[in-house]
């Protein structure tokens, strides 16, 4: 990845003004920020599945809220 692509990675994922992101000049610090910003696109992705499987469920007639 490129430091413009690292860049918009933190500032999408983790709401990091460019300018601040461009500052991160640590290489440990910039991939433990990675590693933050793609766990967080994980969560989302899952959270996003579970409310597709809900949605799919009220529309089918099966409603329950732990599922």
């Amino acid at each position: 990845m490129t430091t413009q692509e690292e860049n918009w990675e933190l500032m999408t994922s983790l709401q990091i003004p460019w300018a601040e992101c461009n500052k991160i000049t640590d290489k440990g610090d910039r991939e433990f920020l990675l590693e933050k910003a793609t766990e967080i696109k994980e969560l989302i992705r899952k959270q996003q599945e579970h409310q597709e499987r809900q949605q799919q469920r009220q529309q089918s007639g099966i409603v329950s809220p732990y599922t």
